[in-house]
């Protein structure tokens, strides 16, 4: 037998993207179960849970939610679980932004029922995988969880993800924008990716789809959003922020991008910063280490300027930083 990794590629169960799809939820979480368990993030509560919950109501399904405080930690989740388990839950919605759709995974891997993602922001491509992560009360990350399976639905309404603040898409972008540059460096070792193989060459070709997506829609995204107008380079690029990065990551690998995300997170003046922005200059140090074409790290750093990504530590609060 072959020493050598297997192809793993690793995927939600359903993807729903499109403008007013939180109105037809009712019968994709149907299949999923009949008690649903609700981690709904306050700051979005009023927008996404009157929704959620007539879409259950149609369906016949119970629903209860539970309080997110604004951080995934592990003393959250295990008092989630604690205080959920004899309620009997099937299923975990997940709304809001990265860290309350980790925490709605966590809960349903301890739990072992099926989980749905509702997204309201497009900054990071956490709703499809099977990676949730942790952090402390002073909101350092404190490691990485890889659970035994992709969230069960994902779905994105776009008419809510317009009405996020214009960084987050941006930071999203960011984030995107290491997906195939960490891919393909993967892929040439081949080294382990999150969903535990090496790249397939399904994930190398949605991870290439991501890069070049971000780069040709990017600029039109971030005016579209900014007006609060879902068109069809706005839909494009959380397609690629969420869907195509999240598949793109986690089985086609991450490399140096996201290595010095986890170092600059630990650091107090880099707190303020988006994990997509902390990656995209990520990005940059890596097309530096690897000695990039110039017109290619050109068109990259054009294309920051133009829509707001980092490309220097001092964008990142880290001006002075010396060895």
């Amino acid at each position: 037998m072959s020493d050598a990794l297997p192809y793993v590629f690793s995927a939600a169960g359903t993807y729903v993207q499109g403008a007013g799809v939180l109105d037809v939820v009712g019968p994709h979480l149907a299949r999923l179960g009949k008690r649903a368990l609700g981690v709904v993030d306050p700051v979005v509560r009023a927008q996404v849970e009157p929704a959620i919950q007539a879409g259950c109501a149609s369906e016949g399904i119970a629903w209860r939610s539970e309080a997110f405080p604004g951080e995934c930690t592990e003393t959250l989740v295990d008092g989630l679980v604690a205080s959920v388990r004899s309620w009997g839950p099937e299923l975990v919605v997940a709304a809001g932004g990265g860290k309350a759709l980790d925490t709605g995974k966590l809960v349903a891997e301890a739990l072992g029922i099926r989980s749905a993602m509702i997204p309201t922001i497009a900054s990071t491509d956490a709703p499809t995988s099977r990676v949730a992560v942790l952090y402390n009360e002073e909101h350092a990350q404190v490691r990485v969880a890889r659970l035994r399976a992709n969230p069960d639905l994902v779905v994105v309404d776009t008419a809510v993800i317009v009405r996020a603040p214009v960084r987050f898409l941006v930071a999203g972008m960011g984030d995107a924008i290491a997906t195939w540059p960490e891919a393909r460096t993967c892929a040439a070792k081949p080294g382990r990716t999150p969903a535990g193989g090496r790249p397939s060459r399904a994930a190398l070709a949605l991870a290439e789809l991501c890069y070049r997506t971000v780069l040709t829609h990017g600029r039109q995204a971030r005016q579209d959003a900014a007006a609060g107008r879902v068109s069809a380079a706005f839909e494009a690029i959380v397609e690629a922020n969420t869907l195509l990065s999240g598949l793109g990551f986690e089985s086609g690998g991450l490399a140096a991008a996201h290595s010095l995300y986890a170092g600059l997170s630990v650091l107090p003046a880099g707190a303020g910063y988006l994990h997509g922005e902390k990656v995209a200059f990520g990005v940059m140090v890596q097309a530096a280490l690897e000695a990039w074409p110039a017109a290619d790290r050109k068109e990259l750093g054009d294309f920051y300027g133009d829509v707001g990504l980092p490309s220097r530590l001092s964008h990142l609060g880290l001006g002075a930083a010396t060895e």
